[in-house]
């Protein structure tokens, strides 16, 4: 079975250690628990990125600051090279050059419209549809679970496919 896991702001803190916003216990967890999911696919919204790297400019010490900021750009820069090690996925407005602020403008308005994914945000309401868009890309294949990875139970409740023993 191949499982496409869609991470959110929550795990990348965690996966990252970014002070204030991770707890050592659940990082350690989290790295064990993507080691074993080595046949995983890991998707990475792009708003999950631009909400990680805020926590990061919110970090007190400067040298972890710089630290943390050269990782995850280094990283960034392999996943736009090598798909590794996750793939970041844009929202549909941002995959079509044709589509761009018209789509932006849909996506805000099913964002409002949806009292729920308003409780959410809107990065979290992309993360939402970036996953239900892996299951229908997969629907076809009967293998395939796609998940949320986060910390956030309201998001969690989202995801296509209920994930076997979470991580809590």
């Amino acid at each position: 079975m191949t499982r496409v896991f869609v991470v959110d702001t929550t795990y990348l803190n965690e996966f990252y250690s970014v002070p204030r916003c991770s707890e050592p216990r659940f990082s350690k967890a989290l790295i064990a628990r993507m080691g074993r999911e080595v046949r995983g696919r890991f998707h990475v919204p792009v708003g999950c990125l631009y909400k990680l790297c805020d926590h990061i400019a919110d970090a007190r010490d400067g040298r972890l600051r710089r630290q943390l900021a050269h990782r995850v750009a280094r990283d960034v820069r392999s996943s736009v090279d090598l798909a590794r090690p996750w793939v970041i996925s844009p929202s549909a407005w941002m995959m079509s050059p044709s589509a761009g602020l018209p789509a932006l403008a849909r996506s805000v308005q099913a964002f409002a419209e949806e009292p729920s994914r308003q409780e959410l945000n809107l990065t979290n309401s992309e993360t939402i549809d970036i996953a239900v868009g892996l299951k229908k890309k997969y629907a076809s294949h009967l293998n395939y679970r796609v998940h949320i990875w986060t910390r956030n139970q309201v998001l969690k409740a989202y995801e296509p496919d209920a994930e076997p023993d979470p991580l809590i």
